[in-house]
């Protein structure tokens, strides 16, 4: 029996978001040891529209791609449909879905960040979005090495798989893990208030499985006190990357994209990797 391997899809449009965005995938492609597929959606023709074949768009990237990560695996693919819902439909045979957070715009573009917030919603793989992708879209820019990689930790049920992905970002990348816990002060006397030390060493008990896979990261705990958007992307302004659930405490388990992901996604300079539980 064959076996199918899940690849890294990146999604190009002719921006140089898009080559910014192929540039991250391809690193992710090494990293994860997967094929690397750059996708091209031709979009929906208006009725008297005439949709042209744009293989140039991944054609051009593919070699981009090699280029950068001699000896990995890059295919194309080039379909009719709206960004989003292709994109979509791919990710549920991918491994990691990667888009820039701009880039055209207007009817050819998957760039939009509404195509990235759908795709944090609806995808059935981990989502990266690329803020400010068209930075790494030279021929000698380099990806940022040093940085740490940010994960939020909320105490809901996928946080462990959220982290998990967090410390292979890190371990991967052979950088720091910082592991931020978000805390507020209880709104009524009645309600238990919270001791931001245990806070801590709940954080610290789950993490703990997670160095013994790699214990040369330095991971990094820290709990605050404040809003969890502002802190989040405070913590976060100077990373690598910052790494969320799809939803949190919640308990929605459905599709539906929780506020706090959805506004550092809004807001967030660096890439943010969206893990569904």
């Amino acid at each position: 029996m064959a076996i199918i391997e899940r690849p890294v899809i990146v999604g190009v449009d002719g921006s140089p978001a898009a080559l910014g965005a192929v540039r991250w995938a391809a690193d992710e492609a090494v990293r994860l040891r997967r094929p690397l597929r750059v996708t091209h959606a031709l979009g929906v023709p208006g009725p008297s529209e005439e949709i042209t074949d744009e293989q140039g768009l991944v054609l051009n990237a593919a070699v981009e791609a090699r280029h950068w990560y001699p000896g990995l695996r890059v295919t194309t693919s080039t379909w009719y449909g709206r960004p989003a819902h292709v994109l979509r439909e791919q990710s549920r045979h991918a491994e990691l879905v990667v888009v820039g957070s701009r880039g055209h715009g207007g009817l050819h573009s998957l760039f939009v960040g509404s195509v990235g917030m759908h795709l944090a919603r609806h995808a059935q793989c981990p989502v990266l979005v690329v803020h400010h992708a068209e930075r790494w879209a030279g021929p000698e820019s380099q990806l940022p090495s040093g940085p740490p990689v940010v994960v939020g930790a909320d105490g809901s049920a996928g946080a462990l798989t959220v982290m998990e992905a967090a410390f292979g970002e890190a371990s991967a990348r052979r950088v720091p893990l910082v592991a931020v816990r978000v805390w507020q002060p209880p709104s009524s006397r009645l309600v238990r208030r919270t001791d931001p030390d245990n806070l801590a060493a709940e954080l610290d008990a789950d993490l703990e499985r997670l160095r013994a896979k790699d214990p040369a990261v330095e991971v990094e705990i820290r709990v605050r006190q404040g809003a969890t958007v502002p802190v989040l992307l405070y913590e976060a302004r100077d990373a690598l990357m910052i790494v969320l659930g799809a939803h949190g405490l919640s308990g929605l388990t459905g599709m539906r994209l929780g506020a706090v992901t959805q506004h550092v996604l809004e807001h967030a300079d660096t890439p943010v990797l969206v893990v569904r539980h």
